[in-house]
């Protein structure tokens, strides 16, 4: 007797020979989301999504005898003060929580709270810009703010203690991406919001990930730079500021990635300034 299911996409009935991958399909295709963040160590003015101003960190010539990539970590601090809504809350309910200006402290939203004559939405402390509301389901957090892992069990350097020697060179920085709510078969985008001016024409800068896989008992497994096209920056270019929006891809193969971390960075062959602003983390099934 044949089978018939809904398909949820559809709401129609379908017939289906495998019911088991039908579910999975439907699931796949349904539960992709992502979360959006200004917080970086090096992020000490501007706000998430509202604008393209930030501070420079020099790649220094030091770096770039070295090889050496930096690395943008996180910091709760800075996601406190950069991820705040700047958008009125509306009544879509489907809507990420937006603040509530000139707001009366004794009448408040659930979940808000004042902020000199505003309010914002707790929610996106610890989070990102938008609380979470476009996440995936059954996921909660897409970033930790505050990993600082620079022992493993193993007692071999945490992927947050700067790697100094090799072929694989690296500062320290707090933080990391969370894939630990993910599931294997995830695709994984990593856009990486910044401004960069070189010093020099003709400098060419490598835009990646530091990606370092970890086994059940969290140790790491693999570290490698993990990256994308290269940027070029010919003649007439020193001196001028570039926004730049490259990104990243990885798919989750195993447990190991799963438990991996990863940071953004960049490695360039001449010194230059670089302003990271946000990144943008979204996860494809």
């Amino acid at each position: 007797m044949a089978k018939y299911a809904i398909n949820p996409l559809t709401g129609k009935l379908d017939r289906i020979t495998d019911s088991v991958a039908l579910t999975q399909n439907v699931t796949q295709a349904s539960q992709g989301g992502y979360e959006f963040t200004g917080g970086f160590t090096d992020r000490v003015s501007g706000q998430a999504g509202a604008n393209d101003i930030g501070n420079d960190v020099e790649y220094t010539s030091a770096m770039v005898s070295a090889s050496q990539w930096l690395r943008f970590g996180f910091d709760s601090t800075r996601q406190l003060a950069n991820d705040k809504p700047y958008w009125s809350r509306g009544s879509d309910i489907e809507e990420a929580p937006g603040a509530v200006y000139n707001a009366d402290p004794n009448n408040l939203p659930a979940g808000y709270s004042m902020d000199g004559s505003n309010a914002y939405p707790d929610a996106y402390q610890a989070t990102g810009l938008f609380s979470g509301a476009y996440m995936p389901a059954n996921v909660t957090s897409m970033f930790n703010f505050t990993d600082n892992v620079t022992v493993q069990p193993d007692t071999n350097p945490g992927f947050n203690a700067a790697s100094t020697s090799g072929d694989l060179q690296y500062n320290a920085a707090t933080g990391s991406y969370n894939m630990s709510e993910c599931q294997v078969g995830d695709f994984c985008q990593f856009r990486f919001d910044f401004n960069l001016t070189p010093q020099f024409a003709n400098t060419t800068v490598e835009v990646g990930l530091i990606w370092q896989t970890r086994d059940a008992a969290n140790n790491s497994t693999f570290t490698f730079a993990l990256t994308g096209e290269p940027l070029f920056y010919g003649s007439g270019t020193t001196g001028q500021t570039f926004l730049n929006r490259p990104i990243i891809t990885a798919y989750l193969a195993s447990a190991e990635d799963v438990n991996a971390r990863a940071l953004p960075a960049i490695r360039a062959d001449q010194p230059v300034f670089i302003q990271p602003l946000t990144t943008l983390f979204t996860i494809g099934r």
